[in-house]
């Protein structure tokens, strides 16, 4: 059935492809009667294609900014699965298209190599959310708080999980293949990059995380992401892991007690 496979593959490349030339079009032809009418260029962009096409109530909208405040332009949730995995024994067998919505593990480990990188400098000075005590019990508290915990032998699996970035809907976005023993934050910080690359520049993002606290704290720490996404990046603690974590930190991440996050838990059904 790999003829098939193949086959369809490439049908649906054919296909992206006039359809990404028809959208062309209508977005040039947006962007002239934008310029007649004297109005920002970045006012009549929308979300990329592969994101209309995976949840078009989240991203098939024309309109994006909302503040943070007010709850974000969409909501995502973060999560490793690592009931999913590779035995290492079976080898990686015939070669299949690859899946569109996974990301390559070259660009998962250039985003790992960047936040090496960047811990290697001195810590940004900043005005913490929540104590640093506090968001330390919460980083010994979880698993997925810490990158060195091993959930998975490498030695017998080679993909020892998968990732996943969903949105509200239960839709998945994108995914990446997990190949260490724990849950580092390269994973989550690929996912929430390619998601921003494929949105206008004004779009604000929700992010549900397990250890939301912690990866808040390391961008602030660090320059991982560029400034200009981080301001438009809010995170909360997914709303079943929230009540694990200090009062302190559930003041400012816990979901049902932040504004405007609505009955959005984080939670993948």
């Amino acid at each position: 059935m790999l003829w098939h496979d193949n086959l369809i593959s490439r049908i649906e490349e054919v296909v992206d492809a006039s359809l990404k030339i028809a959208d062309d079009i209508v977005q040039e032809f947006n962007q002239e009667i934008n310029i007649e009418g004297e109005e920002s260029a970045g006012d009549l962009r929308e979300c990329h294609r592969v994101l209309q096409q995976c949840c078009p109530a989240c991203y098939g909208g024309s309109t994006t900014g909302t503040t943070l405040a007010d709850g974000c332009d969409s909501h995502v949730s973060v999560d490793g699965n690592f009931n999913h995995w590779h035995l290492r024994v079976k080898g990686q067998g015939l070669r299949m298209p690859e899946p569109e919505l996974y990301l390559s593990q070259e660009y998962v480990d250039e985003v790992g190599e960047h936040i090496e990188a960047a811990r290697k400098k001195n810590p940004r000075e900043r005005n913490p959310k929540v104590p640093d005590s506090a968001v330390d019990e919460c980083e010994d508290g979880h698993i997925a708080g810490s990158g060195t915990y091993v959930k998975t032998s490498t030695k017998k699996y080679d993909d020892t999980s998968t990732m996943a970035l969903v949105c509200r809907h239960n839709i998945p976005i994108f995914l990446a293949n997990i190949n260490t023993p724990g849950e580092q934050q390269k994973y989550a910080v690929a996912l929430i990059g390619k998601l921003y690359s494929l949105l206008p520049s004004n779009a604000t993002v929700a992010v549900f995380y397990d250890v939301g606290c912690v990866l808040d704290r390391s961008l602030e720490l660090y320059q991982i992401l560029p400034a200009q996404l981080t301001r438009r990046l809010l995170f909360a603690t997914s709303a079943m892991h929230t009540y694990a974590h200090q009062w302190a930190c559930q003041l400012v991440y816990n979901p049902r007690l932040r504004e405007a996050l609505g009955l959005s838990n984080g939670e993948v059904d």
